[in-house]
């Protein structure tokens, strides 16, 4: 054999090999991938339950209106229910530091989720100082930008750490706080 003939044949023989060993590291890995059949949207249920809290700010009261949650998936906008059935619910968002308050805890579709909407109605700051203003929700709504999975027959908590924007609030006097959300699927 010709000196580049046993170099391919070296070649090819180190190609099969490294294959070899990918493949092999991923089937011990389990990693799972992905399957070329399309699957089929399945009309199961599990629970959604929305918790929410708050980090420490520099305010003596954050207070806040809800009069609606909503939860966004690719077939559109499903709205929940409020805690106990109420049309609205009120909370001092600095009251809430280290603890947290159920918005909404509701059976809905599984499937993949990415937004989440909560209808603001009435918000309005008491700086340390003593000075109370009323706060503006521009839209009358909070949109949270974040993926969870609702599988069915189980259970999804997200927790919201909604943390107010002490510039946003201070200089302009809108409610624009900060989210930091984990969600947590449990059985």
């Amino acid at each position: 054999m010709p000196n580049g003939s046993k170099r391919i044949a070296l070649y090819a023989v180190a190609g099969i090999l490294i294959s070899a060993t990918i493949i092999t590291g991923l089937f011990l890995s389990g990693v799972q991938l992905p399957s070329m059949v399309p699957s089929v949207p399945q009309a199961h249920a599990g629970t959604l339950i929305v918790l929410l809290t708050d980090a420490p700010v520099g305010l003596e009261h954050l207070n806040v209106t809800i009069n609606s949650f909503s939860v966004l998936n690719e077939s559109g906008e499903i709205d929940l229910p409020l805690t106990g059935g109420a049309n609205e619910t009120s909370f001092d968002l600095v009251a809430l530091q280290n603890i947290t308050e159920t918005i909404s805890n509701a059976q809905i579709p599984a499937g993949n989720y990415t937004k989440m909407r909560m209808g603001i109605k009435d918000a309005n700051a008491t700086f340390t100082n003593g000075a109370w203003i009323p706060l503006r929700v521009p839209p009358e709504h909070i949109d949270i930008i974040v993926h969870f999975e609702i599988k069915n027959a189980a259970s999804t908590v997200v927790l919201i750490d909604m943390q107010a924007d002490w510039v946003a609030i201070s200089q302009s006097g809108n409610l624009r706080p900060v989210f930091k959300v984990k969600s947590v699927v449990t059985s």
